[in-house]
Order: C-alpha cells, then sequence, then structure tokens
C-alpha cells in the first residue's frame, strides 16, 4: 500500500511540475504574442506616419509644377528670394490623421519644404514624423534647347555644302530651314552614341534638296510633322530672339561690365605672350593697331573677362586671336574676310586663326555683336575651337574651310547661312554658356524672369522622428 501511495504521490507532483512549465511557456509566449503584436502596431503607425509626411511633401512638390500662384511666387523676384507658404490637411487617408506642410526658400525656384505629419493614438498617445526636402528648378533654355537659333520672323537658316552635326540639341528656324547642295545635317542626343534624338524645327517650312539629307528624330514644321512634335506643334510655336544688352547704361550692360574691369585695373591683353595693353574696352583703330603690332603669324591674346570694341573688327592678314571669355563689338565682325592686309606700304597675306575659351562659371564666353558676324574662306586651315555663344543681332554666315569648327555653347542670330565645301560642323548644345552669353553673367537684367525647367529636382532628402 505504502509503494503505491508513493508512485501516485510521484506523480501529481510531476503533473504540478508539468502543467507548472506549460503556464510559464504559454505566459511566455503570450506575453511574446502581445509584444510582437505592439511592435507590429507600431511599425505599421510609423510607416503610416512616414508615408503621410512625404505624401505632404509631394503635394508641394505637385503644387510648384501646377499651381499657377505658388509657381510665380517660386520664381518670380524679388519676393521669390524670401517667399513661404504652408498648408495643411486632416483625415485624407485614415482617421484622426493630419499633415502641414511649409515651404520656406533661400533663393529664388530654391527652398526646402518640411512636412510634419500625426496621427491621434488611444490613450491620448500621438506618432509623430517630420520630413525635409530641398528643391529647385534649374535654368531652362532660352533658345528651346536649340543649339542652332534662328531667330528672325522672316529670315532663313541657309545651309548649303556643308556638314553639320549638332549634339543634345535641336535645329531652329523661326522662319525657314533651306538644306541643299549635297549638305548633311545630322541632330544627335549625344556625341558618344550618336542617337538621332533631337529635333528639327522650324516655324516656317523645312525645305531638304533631294541631294540632301536631314536626319534627326522628329520633323515639326508647316511642310512636315514626323516623330514626336506634340509639345512643339507643327509648326511649333515662334521663340522671341533672345536680346543682348550691349551697351546701355545699366552696370551690367557687357559695356558697363567692361568698363568697371577697366578702372579696377583687371584687363590684360597680350601680344605674343608679352603684355601690351591694359584695356577692356578698345576703339577699332586701337584694335588694328594691337594687330598689326603682333605681325603676321602672331597671337593677340584678350585675358580679360569682357574686351568691347566700340566698333568693326576684322581680323585678317595670317593673325591669330585667343580670346579667354567674350570679345564684342558694335560693328560687323570679319573673321578671315581677306586675305591679304597692306598697311604703312607692308603687306601680309595668310590664314587667321580665333580660339575662344570659357573662363569658367558664371562668367560669359563667346563672340557677340550688335551687327552682323562672318567666318570668311581665310578664317582657318586649322580645327576652330570656339567654347561660348557665336551672337549677331543681324546675321551670322560661315563660309570658312577649316578641318573641324567645333562649338560648345550655341549659335544665335536672326539670319543664319553654312556653306563650307563639305567642311565638318560640330555645335554641341549648353544651355549655361548660351545663357551666360546673353546675361553676360549669371544673373539675367532686372525685370527679366528668367526661363525655369518645369522640372523640380529634389537636392536633398532627410526625415526626423
Amino acid at each position: 500500500m505504502k509503494e503505491k501511495t508513493s508512485k501516485k504521490g510521484t506523480i501529481l507532483i510531476v503533473s504540478v511540475l508539468i502543467m507548472g512549465l506549460l503556464l510559464i511557456l504559454a505566459a511566455y509566449f503570450l506575453t511574446f504574442t502581445l509584444t510582437e503584436s505592439r511592435i507590429s502596431q507600431s511599425q505599421m503607425v510609423a510607416a503610416q506616419t512616414y508615408y503621410l509626411a512625404e505624401a505632404g511633401i509631394n503635394e508641394a512638390i505637385w503644387k510648384l509644377k501646377n499651381d499657377p500662384e505658388w509657381k510665380d511666387n517660386f520664381e518670380t523676384e524679388p519676393g521669390c528670394y524670401t517667399w513661404t507658404a504652408s498648408f495643411s490637411r486632416s483625415n485624407i487617408f485614415f482617421p484622426n490623421s493630419s499633415y502641414q506642410v511649409q515651404i520656406q526658400n533661400s533663393d529664388c525656384a530654391r527652398g526646402q519644404i518640411t512636412a510634419t505629419s500625426t496621427i491621434e493614438l488611444s490613450g491620448g498617445k500621438t506618432s509623430q514624423r517630420v520630413v525635409r526636402t530641398k528643391v529647385f528648378k534649374a535654368i531652362g533654355s532660352l533658345t528651346g534647347d536649340s543649339a542652332i537659333f534662328s531667330g528672325g520672323t522672316s529670315e532663313n537658316i541657309n545651309i548649303s555644302a556643308s556638314i553639320i552635326n549638332l549634339y543634345d540639341g535641336n535645329l531652329f528656324s523661326n522662319n525657314n530651314t533651306n538644306i541643299n547642295w549635297w549638305s548633311e545635317v545630322s541632330v544627335h542626343d549625344d556625341p558618344e552614341t550618336e542617337k538621332l534624338e533631337g529635333k528639327a524645327l522650324a516655324n516656317g517650312n523645312l525645305n531638304v534638296s533631294w541631294s540632301s539629307t536631314l536626319d534627326a528624330n522628329s520633323r515639326c514644321a508647316k511642310n512636315v510633322c514626323e516623330g514626336d512634335c506634340l509639345e512643339e506643334g507643327c509648326p511649333p510655336t515662334t521663340i522671341s530672339m533672345p536680346m543682348v544688352d550691349f551697351d546701355s547704361d545699366d552696370e551690367n550692360s557687357y559695356k558697363s561690365k567692361a568698363s568697371t574691369s577697366q578702372d579696377a585695373g583687371l584687363c590684360s591683353i597680350l601680344c605674343n605672350g608679352i603684355e601690351c595693353e591694359n584695356k577692356c574696352i578698345l576703339t577699332e583703330t586701337e584694335f588694328e593697331d594691337l594687330l598689326w603690332q603682333v605681325g603676321k603669324g602672331g597671337t593677340l591674346t584678350f585675358n580679360s573677362e569682357i574686351t568691347y570694341v566700340t566698333g568693326k573688327i576684322n581680323l585678317k592678314g595670317g593673325r591669330s586671336l585667343v580670346v579667354n571669355g567674350a570679345l564684342v563689338a558694335d560693328g560687323t565682325i570679319n573673321i578671315g574676310e581677306d586675305y591679304c592686309w597692306t598697311n604703312k606700304g607692308q603687306k601680309d597675306c595668310d590664314f587667321d586663326q580665333i580660339t575662344i575659351i570659357d573662363p569658367g562659371v558664371d562668367k560669359p564666353s563667346g563672340i557677340l555683336t550688335k551687327s552682323k558676324l562672318n567666318f570668311g574662306p581665310y578664317s582657318s586651315f586649322q580645327d576652330i575651337e570656339i567654347t561660348g555663344l557665336i551672337y549677331a543681332n543681324d546675321e551670322i554666315r560661315i563660309t570658312s574651310l577649316p578641318q573641324s569648327f567645333t562649338v560648345t555653347g550655341g549659335i544665335l542670330a536672326r539670319k543664319i547661312y553654312f556653306g563650307s565645301l563639305w567642311s565638318d560642323f560640330n555645335i554641341c548644345l549648353n544651355n549655361s554658356i548660351i545663357l551666360e552669353g546673353v546675361w553676360a553673367g549669371p544673373k539675367p537684367p532686372e525685370g527679366t524672369k528668367p526661363p525655369f525647367s518645369p522640372i523640380v529636382t529634389i537636392e536633398h532628402w532627410e526625415e526626423a522622428y
């Protein structure tokens, strides 16, 4: 009997221990489940709060693109420098939720958006998330992203016996474009890929003779509508000729800036590597005297940001001209129109050479005239390199015979003519260089609204709890 009683007691103890262990395990699993549930709930609420704040950021970006009031205030001087605005939304996606959004500009078309989202929880608790992002709009294009731009409403782009490659930009005429005499014109997207993704645009007609070719992703004009012409239309909208302030009394005109640099002693001209003048503003006669001073085969170098000539420029007689910045003239500019130059009984005959170098960001570069610009048949038998804006208020004629003629920037005039006996022209669009050339620097003239890109770019994104 005692043995049976002992066994029953042992079984009872073991059973109690097992039940206790099971209770402990059940309590653990219950606690674990409740904890995981709370963590899952917390993560869900945190994600909801974060995406709620993101929704506020995206609504603000949408308003910058599509709300006329926000768009104008974000971009338009003078208020855009310090513009701020805010809005709030409640219970949009789920109950007891809201977000508040504020934008604060630090410059025109550049600001920081801050979105604070809140979700009310049980027990008087809240979940909150703050998301900040910096946004800006880049400066757009004055020429409709065109590397060759003819702004005359009754003048044309005429291309004869020439090979022209445009890169990263379009070909645009406010009137007609005429391509003939076995010319080859290609509008590429990229110099390396050679994809034909650019557009040939004419507010008048695009005329290509049977002997010539025009290769482009799209042709959009009165007489032809091929490819992606939806945005521009057929014919495309007229684009006004960008106007350059050559010599007004405004402190930002080319002549005023050249005068300021001259007064500050910032001008330097080299004759065959030796400084020979410290002016930024030259008369037509002074410019010619410097050319004669360097002599046949010599090099005249302008190291000033802006060199302004009050009159005509005629590069002739076998001289080389190097411009580290912008060369600007009131009158017609001729580069290699004449093979020979006779002065004081001496006659010099040879080909001429011009090189334009961009001095850096926010500084203008190129060759600009209030009148006509001619690259004549004696402008070079070598490569011509121009990094800058080629601009004429009237006509640009290029009839030179170089091995290659490369422009990084753009060619703008009321009327443009190419005719070079099948020499290669390579024109690479650079909108920044065009803007700096037209504006004589990084900022537009007072009262001018810069052409901001329609794209809002996100520069920086961060979140805080």
